[in-house]
């Protein structure tokens, strides 16, 4: 049988190993992810979107526990999060038991295959995620959900490596792969954090004729503790499937022991960095 087209090298996802593709709910646990991964910046998400004055109709792609679709939400936005793992959604559901207020609708479904009508949404918005996904169908799907002049917003908040113990725990992530992925080569150690701030690297975002345009936003995040740093670190899906998880673990508490307060919280330097694509 001849390959599908989507199966060219051209169309494999940057982070393409199936059991970290696949640890998310299962492996890394959804609600230690939901509560210690950090949250994307209010105004990074407003810059996502367009940075519009009325609401839109939005979708949250890969949308995980809805950490984006809930900032969203808090903006009136009419948001359907779409993610793959029913363990990561769940929380997003209990969020809206919770929020009958919010405008959010909680649907499984991959970005291959979009489960909403074409041109049915003003922006789409994928946070930590892009890098996950075959960049030709996923931005087929993109082309043909959005509307005339709609958006795509890709957002990556990872560790400020302008920061001593921050840069030491991006090489020890970054030279195993273990970093959050974003389309660099992670042959070479910390390379994918150095190139999303690099003002001329971009994703591929096969998006034809669309506009783009990068940003970045700081995210300082504080964490109560080294011990909730720790448990920050198990949520990454390289470490989760890695042979050296305990080791990896012990040095990261290590860092994050020596960069604590005196109250014993540990700020963790990040930043936000963004790409905007908007269509004809």
């Amino acid at each position: 049988m001849a390959n599908s087209p989507l199966d060219t090298p051209d169309d494999v996802p940057e982070a393409d190993d199936e059991a970290r593709r696949t640890s998310f709910g299962t492996l890394v646990d959804a609600e230690r992810y939901d509560r210690l991964r950090p949250d994307h910046p209010d105004d990074a998400v407003h810059w996502l979107t367009g940075s519009p004055e009325e609401p839109l109709d939005v979708l949250d792609l890969a949308a995980g526990t809805g950490k984006v679709s809930r900032t969203l939400a808090r903006r009136g936005h009419r948001v359907v999060a779409v993610d793959p793992s029913d363990g990561m959604l769940s929380v997003l559901r209990h969020w809206l038991a919770e929020s009958p207020r919010a405008q959010v609708r909680a649907v499984a479904g991959t970005a291959e295959h979009v489960p909403l009508p074409d041109a049915s949404v003003d922006a789409v918005v994928v946070g930590q995620a892009w890098h996950w996904l075959r960049p030709a169908a996923a931005a087929a799907e993109v082309a043909r959900v959005l509307r005339p002049g709609g958006v795509l917003g890709l957002a990556w908040v990872v560790r400020d490596v302008s920061v001593g113990w921050a840069a030491e725990l991006e090489a020890l992530f970054g030279g195993e792969g273990l970093g959050e992925a974003t389309g660099a080569d992670e042959a070479a150690p910390g390379a994918h954090a150095r190139d999303l701030a690099d003002a001329g690297w971009w994703p591929r975002v096969p998006l034809r004729g669309a506009q783009r345009e990068r940003a970045s936003f700081p995210a300082v995040q504080r964490l109560a503790s080294a011990d909730d740093v720790v448990a920050l670190a198990s949520t990454y899906s390289g470490l989760a499937v890695s042979r050296r998880r305990e080791g990896l673990l012990a040095r990261v508490r290590e860092l994050a022991e020596g960069a604590a307060g005196p109250d014993g919280s540990v700020l963790l330097p990040q930043v936000c960095h963004c790409f905007r694509y908007r269509l004809p």
